[in-house]
């Protein structure tokens, strides 16, 4: 999907988006023929081990201006969610970060506004934006239990059956193995044995990704999220919320049958050459895949759910940079001035283009997928967005929302060279090959003009979280191939070697932005630090 492009300014304003192994040797000293009284030849000392390969957040740290962010999140320590692990696995949180706090009751006080109601009186914009972020959280913490609880029960009256049936307590197919039960803690079982301990962390962590957000709307970045401020907005209907919760309880018992017996459902269609052989992969075991109507609905809430609420504000990070560069093509100051042509054009003028939009949703806040499934929800979406926040105005795009749909590939955008002054992507590199990953840098540093900006918006990897590093990889285990490999891959060093200059960094929860600028015309291309 593209569009033009303001994070501050709704209605005139929206982006587009398409959719070595190596040996060690010990050297001995041979002895030769020599006298008796010949003292012995003293073996050659080991050679010095080689140093340690940097982690990418150390990596990241030689090439970008780290916000604050970086180290807000690096010295806190994070529960995953214990019933996503394997069932055989007792991983649990590390304990090295000072300052944790694990108990409920120690937590519970700080979700009430510091001062009282004078507090309350004196910021009632953040007051409303703290209260909404809670309801948030916690819904979607009680949708997650309810899932996770419906899964148990599907599986108690699967095997109950199957004893009926005569075949015993064994599992069937698709079963987490019930038949364990005794030795293997079912996903609902493990979430209620550290239930308050999870808790207390997923506040913790609520408490600090909402200050951080809303840090970001008080300086200006971006406005109040436009769905929250929209009293006629469908997520405040209870038939709505019905039904998309009874949608994601339905799918995640599916998907949580699915990941424990490591058996993604086949792909209904064969794409032939439409589609690259990667896309084809039912990624976090998702019904359907990509390819679905049914799957574009429900994917929000999944994905919602499995961050409790939070993937909107992780995802926000992304409009940081944006705001940066909006701003100084307002200013005809910086690097965002000297874009070909961004002098001449106003803010609302600058085209954006934001690549695996997925179902839209991130793309209304900023106002090319693949799949036209995901593109037609996106479509949905804008064309919603516009009904609440510009009813009646002509935007321009499709449907008069400012918005144009591309179905492409990233690796291989369907645009002229040149043609955006901003490139967006979130969520998408974790699910490239590597190679693939290259090229799609490669294609974003094509279609942007001299001077533009690349946002990278993804999962943290290595040394972004110590405090959640020995969970971080569980990720790896939604059907994710391409995962574990994402979490060493340094998307600084490949901005640099398709000519792009590594700007910012920015991290909230487990999510990293990391900003990329085109080099304006006459200016030097990147060079990659020696590292």
């Amino acid at each position: 999907m593209h569009s033009t492009a303001d994070p501050q300014s709704e209605p005139s304003t929206a982006p587009e988006s398409t959719a070595s192994s190596s040996s060690t040797r010990s050297s001995a000293a041979a002895s030769a023929a020599a006298p008796a009284a010949a003292p012995p030849v003293a073996a050659a000392a080991a050679a010095p081990a080689p140093p340690a390969r940097p982690s990418i957040a150390e990596l990241d740290e030689l090439r970008f201006k780290l916000d604050p962010s970086v180290e807000r999140w690096r010295t806190r320590e994070t529960m995953l969610i214990a019933a996503i692990s394997d069932p055989k696995d007792d991983k649990t949180a590390s304990s090295d970060l000072p300052g944790v706090t694990r108990r409920l009751a120690d937590v519970l006080p700080r979700l009430l506004p510091a001062g009282g109601p004078g507090a309350v009186a004196a910021d009632p914009q953040r007051a409303a934006h703290w209260a909404y972020h809670l309801v948030r959280h916690l819904g979607f913490n009680g949708l997650a239990f309810a899932g996770f609880a419906a899964h148990d029960l599907v599986e108690r009256l699967q095997q109950l059956q199957r004893q009926a049936a005569g075949g015993g307590s064994g599992s069937g197919s698709g079963s987490s193995g019930s038949s364990s039960r005794t030795a293997v803690r079912t996903p609902f079982e493990k979430l209620l044995e550290s239930g308050e301990t999870e808790l207390a962390y997923r506040l913790n962590d609520f408490i600090e990704a909402v200050d951080q957000d809303y840090e970001a709307i008080k300086a200006g970045a971006y406005p109040l999220p436009w769905d929250m401020t929209s009293p006629r907005h469908r997520q405040y209907r209870p038939a709505y919320v019905a039904a998309s919760s009874a949608a994601y309880v339905a799918e995640w018992v599916k998907i949580t049958q699915r990941r424990l017996a490591k058996q993604p459902e086949p792909l209904w269609l064969d794409g032939g050459k439409l589609y690259p052989q990667y896309y084809s992969k039912t990624f976090h075991f998702q019904t359907d895949g990509w390819f679905s109507a049914r799957s574009a609905f429900v994917y929000e809430t999944t994905t919602e759910t499995l961050f409790s609420g939070l993937q909107d504000i992780m995802q926000r990070t992304a409009l940081l940079p944006v705001a940066d560069f909006v701003r100084e093509a307002e200013s005809g100051s910086g690097p965002a001035s000297s874009a070909s042509g961004a002098s001449e054009r106003s803010p609302a003028q600058l085209r954006l283009l934001e690549v695996a939009a997925g179902t839209g949703r991130f793309h209304t806040f900023i106002k090319a997928h693949l799949s036209p499934f995901y593109l037609a929800r996106a479509r949905n979406n804008m064309r919603y967005w516009r009904s609440l926040r510009a009813p009646g105005r002509s935007l321009g795009g499709v449907d008069e929302t400012g918005t144009e749909f591309l179905q492409t590939a990233a690796e291989d955008i369907a645009a002229p060279d040149e043609s955006f002054d901003i490139v967006v992507c979130v969520y998408l590199f974790h699910e490239l090959p590597e190679a693939v990953r290259r090229r799609a840098v490669s294609e974003f540093a094509r279609v942007l003009r001299p001077g533009g900006l690349l946002v990278l918006t993804d999962s943290v990897q290595l040394g972004d979280r110590p405090g959640m590093e020995r969970n971080l990889d569980v990720f790896g285990d939604f059907n994710e191939p391409y995962y574990r490999s994402f979490l060493s891959c340094d998307l600084g060093a490949m901005g640099e070697e398709a000519g792009l200059v590594p700007d910012g960094k920015w991290v909230n929860l487990v999510t990293k932005t990391l900003s990329f600028r085109k080099p304006a015309v006459g200016e030097a291309l990147a060079t990659a630090p020696a590292v």
